[in-house]
């Protein structure tokens, strides 16, 4: 079963092209079917592709990843290293907050497929997060527990946003498109993010990479 799960996970990302040539993008890909074997079974995160997809993917990442997920995922990651989980679950419901409907309702139902894998029973950080979303105390969107995920699991800080955003591509984008070019897109507000963040906004996050 759980070759069965992997194959599924390495042909959703086969789809776009992805292909292990480079170290970075291959230990992004690994980092992905190590924290979400279930990928292939989401639908949607929180972008799809409309029109010409390079415009699509700078409207998302100007409109919803600079300014709201990419600081959920850095304090999420840094939180959960801590087994923090009050504080992550108040970032959950901030989240949910300010997410438009569309991207709501996708990360939410992509958070509940998360929730699926039958390894994360084991995980005390998420087995809180899964009663508190089960009590109605937190909403589990897929950033809030894949970044718990990554967390749990030591990935450097870089790493597991820029695995999180290959992810929003792998589901996202139509057919064969090469990810480079879309990974270096977010990639300097990324480095702006995490320099900012060692500097002190949010102490902590340098030590985990």
């Amino acid at each position: 079963m759980l070759g069965d799960t992997k194959n599924r996970t390495r042909d959703t990302i086969g789809q776009i092209g992805v292909s292990p040539a480079g170290p970075a993008l291959s230990q992004l890909v690994e980092v992905v079917r190590r924290c979400n074997p279930n990928l292939s079974a989401i639908q949607a995160i929180s972008w799809q592709v409309t029109g010409c997809v390079e415009t699509s993917w700078q409207q998302w990442l100007d409109g919803l990843f600079e300014p709201l997920l990419l600081p959920h995922l850095g304090r999420v990651i840094d939180l959960s290293a801590r087994q923090s989980s009050r504080e992550i679950i108040l970032l959950d419901l901030e989240l949910d907050r300010n997410l438009e409907p569309w991207p709501r309702d996708r990360s939410l139902d992509a958070g509940l497929r998360f929730l699926q894998q039958s390894s994360l029973r084991a995980e005390r950080l998420m087995a809180k997060l899964r009663e508190a979303i089960g009590n109605g105390l937190a909403h589990g969107h897929f950033a809030t527990l894949y970044a718990v995920r990554c967390g749990i699991f030591s990935i450097p800080v870089r790493t597991a946003i820029l695995s999180y955003v290959l992810q929003e591509l792998v589901i996202g984008a139509p057919g064969y498109i090469q990810p480079a070019k879309y990974l270096e897109a977010a990639l300097a507000s990324v480095n702006e993010f995490l320099r900012i963040s060692s500097g002190g906004l949010n102490e902590g996050l340098h030590s985990h990479g």
